[in-house]
């Protein structure tokens, strides 16, 4: 098939959001040939993995827009990069149209971004298309918002707001009704979308892979596990309110009054981290908690191949690939039971605690750290299972075959419409 594969965010170099563009693009190159309609602020990471030959020879790039440098200001350039996209969105439609003229797409499909909120127009080429996978259904329910700062909670109650209003909107409730088959990146994703759906196909894929290489370089090397000392335990990325890190610091208090040694590794900034200095200092455990900047390169897979505990209750994710990885390397997985990493780990092993009230789940943390504790010997063999478990689930040829089943039932969709 000659696939067109739109992708906002979609760099070679990058992570997060452009990490899943990319990988998509690389997926589907596997059996397709591809064109790939980007943002021009991905141009230079296309140019140099040209150079060094990693852009496969069936796939072709043209960049839509004029780059702009990002403001200082980290909500500023939040703001601005979704007025960017949606700037990108506006104009998709009139440069993927041109482009179908004169190539005669069998398909597109749009990688990224990867949320139901931000929908696209593309639906209206003259070809089946395939949207996702999306996720972002996720939501920390009312009752555990008084675990957040004041600057959390005003965000929770502001995207409450944006996701009824999108819900709402014309642009969100054609692309889901006409799209010829809708991924969802998730199983909550997947529930918040069926109704609009109702018997047009869907099916459900992660948003991203494990690569061969990704996986060598978590596993390689694994130390010698060391049951000495303190357990463990780890937290990373930007720590925002939904990461629910106040309730682990609680339950390591928690821990720590039954006399369990513990040393918590919370790795990354973000607006939450003033907020949980002051609660650890509260709570008498700063001694037990390390606030680290954020770890990069061999120096992030050192930090999690020595630890033993992977500790982020989180309430909403897509993915969770900063899961994966510590499991990857050698980290017994604690969460909660909620969003895709809930999900996850009730599929391939660990702890996913209930998420009924916070004194629950602050107790139900608490008691996972104690097990780990206690079944410390025990955690190397079987974190190794669990992450056989997620390597074939994130596998490229469960994801090909996936990916197979949405072309050929776009395909169907629009020769019966």
């Amino acid at each position: 098939m000659k696939v067109l594969a739109v992708g906002y965010a979609c760099n070679p170099y990058g992570g997060s959001e452009q990490a899943v563009g990319w990988n998509a693009v690389r997926r589907i190159a596997r059996h397709h040939d591809v064109w790939v309609l980007t943002d021009d602020h991905n141009r230079a990471g296309w140019t140099k993995a040209t150079a060094e030959g990693l852009v496969p020879a069936n796939v072709t790039v043209r960049f839509l827009r004029e780059a702009k440098d990002s403001p200082p200001n980290r909500f500023i350039a939040h703001v601005q990069s979704w007025l960017n996209y949606a700037d990108f969105t506006r104009k998709v439609l009139a440069e993927a149209r041109a482009w179908h003229e004169e190539i005669g797409f069998d398909l597109c499909h749009q990688v990224t971004i990867a949320s139901w909120r931000m929908p696209s127009p593309l639906w209206q080429l003259p070809v089946p298309f395939v949207w996702g996978p999306v996720g972002g259904a996720g939501h920390i329910p009312k009752a555990f918002r008084t675990i957040l700062s004041p600057s959390a909670r005003a965000f929770e109650f502001a995207r409450d707001f944006s996701n009824r209003s999108a819900m709402r909107s014309r642009a969100f409730r054609d692309c889901v009704e006409k799209a010829a088959v809708v991924i969802a990146a998730n199983e909550e994703t997947e529930e918040l979308l069926k109704p609009f759906r109702k018997v047009a196909p869907m099916i459900r894929l992660p948003v991203t892979t494990l690569a061969q290489e990704s996986i060598a370089r978590l596993t390689s090397g694994h130390p010698v596990p060391d049951a000495s000392g303190p357990l463990r335990m780890f937290a990373g990325g930007n720590m925002e309110g939904r990461k629910g890190v106040a309730l682990a610091l609680r339950a390591v208090a928690g821990a720590v009054a039954k006399g369990i040694p513990v040393h918590y590794t919370i790795a990354g900034g973000g607006p939450e981290i003033p907020s949980l200095q002051g609660l650890a200092a509260s709570l008498g455990i700063t001694q037990h908690v390390e606030f680290h900047p954020g770890f990069s390169g061999d120096d992030y897979v050192r930090a999690l191949q020595g630890s033993d505990v992977y500790f982020l209750p989180s309430f909403r994710e897509t993915m969770g690939m900063t899961l994966v990885e510590a499991i990857l390397a050698g980290c017994y997985p604690v969460v909660a039971d909620t969003s895709a990493q809930g999900e996850i780990v009730r599929m391939a092993g660990g702890i996913a605690v209930p998420v009924q009230s916070v004194d629950g789940l602050v107790a139900g943390l608490t008691e996972a750290i104690v097990w780990c504790h206690g079944h410390r010997a025990e955690l190397p063999e079987k974190t190794r299972a669990i992450a056989a478990r997620i390597t074939e689930y994130l596998s490229y040829d469960r994801t090909d075959q996936a990916l197979e089943h949405a072309y050929r039932e776009s395909v169907v969709s629009q020769v019966k419409s």
